[in-house]
């Protein structure tokens, strides 16, 4: 007769205790209930109470790692690196070994004049040179920058600077030397390569390279000189193909034909074209920082392949369409497609890696220092390179040691949202943080509907274009030839007083100077095609010392191209720099009776620092002076809490000082520029510290939410605690 569930004994058992006192107790209970006569002694000495605290110890364990392996695979819980990233790339997300720096290098030229003084464009020195040219730093010889564009002295348009008389004949007036200036963007790192050998084919085949310094793959060719192509996943079947105009047999110049008389007209380099490829593979980052390449799954049984289709599956006892022979004949062109859609694996070949390595924070140098070229070749070769010289006029930004396991975490967490379109806020976001570290390094990003924040600059062009509209409406009999001439100069005084932007009591060099700025400012918030821009991006990056800066222009113009492939055709994106508002901590807390008070204090600026870093501070972050009060109650040694002040200046919870005011801690303030009430900015220092901003209205009675919470700026700004050594300030009693 089967049991049914009536049948079945209930057992006293506990099955929510799970630490070691809880199972102690159900074991002992268990015991007394169904073993009542077998065993009675539960004395702490007795070898029974040693068995039961035994199987309790091994319950606490089990339980402890069972608990712990389900949080690591929770990615917004997990502390582990290697599952960190493992997460990550379930999600999308591609971690990065690290981001190299960017910079501008002003390449010049010097070449002769033709007969009639021109430059002479096509005389042997005027060279093109290839891409990977190599500059050294002149202070840091391993600080390396290759260039990521041709340069072509050969070629001038509008948007190049005009050539320059370095040299003019004496006899006839005539310039007979010129010095050409070109622009390119050149990255932190140099080109190395490495080779394998693989042999029988493996799906999925993976190769690791030994940098853990690696910035990008720049190709990776075989034995028969066939190229394998870096994909996002291997379900992408067609990649961008560039080609330059030297090396383009149907072309032998870079200009285009517009017209239809053969007139040349607009300088084109570079040809694009979008190909169909089996031949590739994906990079994945390991927990040890290494790269490694991961191939496709197709494989035939004898290694090879044939035509542009292939087989996902290892062709072992499978029957194909008319056997072996005449196999390429016989398949369906479209079976590759059909079943195999995730790449060849390579096969009895050898595998040469070229690929880029460098980059980090030491990469962001300061103007001057590219000086130095090491590595040129010309387009074509054996061109006469003497006279080229380089130089930066600009610092070189954007490069950082890779990823923090919460920059991963959070970036991760952003990207899974987006599904590679950008059309909330945080796709935006997340996708600005994802780009690639070749196109430069992004620190803090904040997305916003164009125009909800741009206060100042909507003042700005708002006052200019009523001050137009005044002076036309005041001044339009100016040129009625009847007016009284002396009428005329009233009007023309009046006109130069309207004009007085800054009403300092007449036209000058500064006021054309603010009209200037004003109309520019108009200008690049009109795009080209008439189309009005709906996104702004708030942009911030790091320099060398990892401090928050404005981002560059180079990496802002990569940025846009990035977006372009991911934004809605309707949308229109502009770039602004975000605000940083530096500040500083000051605390005043009580030691516990015996403890050391200096060492107290050394441990509550360390754990400040950490709950302070600059990987977790984001636009709009609202600062609590709680949550650095609960952090200090947790410092061994610490017994109470008399305040915490978070400002630039003053200490605002302090005893009032004579004049019955805060004392200022820090003095000069942390701030450099400030900002006015007519939105006018006035730099105060040259100390490198951000904007000013009014911690007062957070203290006191008239504190505006509560005393000691900060809240975030109107402008998109980050809060930085710059210089912790010096910023955080605090009394042990």
């Amino acid at each position: 007769m089967p049991y049914g569930k009536d049948d079945i004994k209930n057992s006293n058992v506990n099955y929510l205790g799970r630490d070691f006192d809880d199972l102690k107790t159900s074991l002992i209970n268990y015991s007394k209930s169904y073993f009542p006569n077998t065993y009675k002694d539960f004395n702490e000495t007795s070898p029974g109470m040693m068995m039961l605290e035994l199987s309790a110890y091994v319950g606490d364990v089990l339980n402890f790692y069972v608990d712990q392996q389900y949080r690591e695979m929770l990615l917004p819980l997990s502390e582990d690196r290697r599952n960190i990233i493992t997460l990550s790339k379930a999600y999308g997300y591609k971690p990065i070994a690290v981001s190299p720096a960017y910079v501008e290098l002003t390449i010049k030229d010097l070449i002769p004049a033709d007969a009639e003084g021109k430059p002479d464009f096509g005389h042997a020195k005027c060279v093109t040179i290839d891409k990977g040219m190599q500059v050294v730093s002149s202070t840091d010889s391993s600080l390396v920058f290759e260039t990521l564009d041709v340069v072509d002295f050969k070629v001038s348009s509008s948007l190049d600077i005009r050539p320059s008389v370095t040299d003019v004949n004496g006899d006839t007036g005539v310039p007979s030397y010129y010095s050409l200036t070109r622009r390119v963007k050149a990255i932190s790192g140099e080109t190395v390569s490495d080779t394998f050998t693989v042999g029988e084919p493996q799906k999925f085949k993976k190769i690791t390279l030994k940098e853990t310094n690696l910035i990008q793959i720049l190709k990776v060719v075989d034995t028969n000189g066939n190229i394998w192509y870096e994909v996002e996943n291997l379900a992408q079947d067609k990649v961008p193909y560039t080609k330059h105009y030297s090396s383009d047999e149907n072309r032998t110049t870079a200009y285009s034909t517009l017209s239809g008389d053969g007139a040349l007209d607009l300088p084109v380099p570079y040809s694009l074209e979008y190909r169909k490829v089996s031949k590739r593979f994906v990079t994945e980052l390991e927990t040890d920082n290494k790269t490694s390449l991961v191939f496709g799954n197709g494989i035939l049984k004898n290694g090879s392949s044939f035509g542009g289709t292939f087989l996902a599956v290892e062709q072992v006892g499978i029957n194909l369409p008319g056997g072996e022979e005449g196999m390429e004949s016989s398949i369906d062109p479209l079976l590759g497609d059909a079943y195999g859609t995730l790449g060849e694996a390579p096969a009895h070949t050898k595998l040469t890696v070229t690929y880029r390595i460098g980059g980090g924070m030491g990469a962001n140098i300061s103007t001057g220092n590219l000086t130095l070229i090491d590595k040129m070749e010309t387009l074509p070769s054996q061109g006469n390179t003497n006279g080229i010289t380089a130089t930066n006029e600009s610092p070189s930004a954007g490069g950082s040691s890779g990823e923090s396991i919460d920059e991963i975490r959070y970036r991760a967490l952003g990207h899974i949202n987006s599904q590679n379109r950008c059309v909330t806020k945080q796709d935006f976001e997340a996708r600005v943080l994802a780009m690639p570290s070749m196109f430069g390094n992004i620190a803090k990003v904040y997305c916003i509907r164009a125009g909800s924040v741009r206060t100042t600059q909507r003042k700005k062009v708002q006052g200019l274009v009523d001050s137009l509209k005044e002076i036309i409406g005041r001044n339009y009999d100016m040129f009625d030839e009847t007016l009284d001439p002396v009428a005329k100069e009233a009007s023309r005084v009046e006109l130069a007083a309207l004009l007085d932007v800054n009403k300092d009591g007449g036209l000058n060099k500064d006021d054309f100077q603010t009209l200037y700025e004003t109309l520019d400012l108009t200008y690049q918030n009109v795009s080209q095609s008439d189309n009005i821009y709906t996104v702004d991006l708030y942009l911030l990056s790091y320099d060398n010392n990892k401090n928050l800066v404005d981002t560059p222009i180079i990496i802002k113009q990569n940025l846009k191209q990035y977006l372009n492939e991911y934004r809605m055709i309707t949308d229109q994106i502009s770039f602004y720099n975000g605000y940083v508002i530096n500040f500083g901590i000051i605390f005043d807390v009580v030691a516990q009776q015996y403890s050391n008070k200096d060492e107290v204090k050394l441990k509550c600026i360390d754990a400040i620092k950490k709950y302070f870093t600059v990987d977790k501070m984001q636009f709009k972050q609202t600062l609590y002076a709680s949550d650095v009060n609960q952090l200090l109650l947790e410092v061994d040694g610490v017994r109470g809490i008399n305040y915490i002040t978070l400002t630039q200046n003053t200490d605002y919870n302090a005893e009032t000082g004579i004049g019955g005011t805060e004392p200022d801690v820090f003095s000069p303030g942390l701030y450099s520029t400030v900002i006015q009430s007519d939105d006018s900015s006035t730099v105060v220092n040259s100390d490198g510290w951000g904007y000013f901003y009014d911690f007062s209205k957070f203290y006191g009675k008239g504190a505006v939410v509560g005393n000691g919470i900060v809240l975030p700026a109107y402008e998109p700004a980050v809060f930085e605690l710059k210089d912790p050594n010096k910023n955080i300030k605090g009394i042990v009693r």
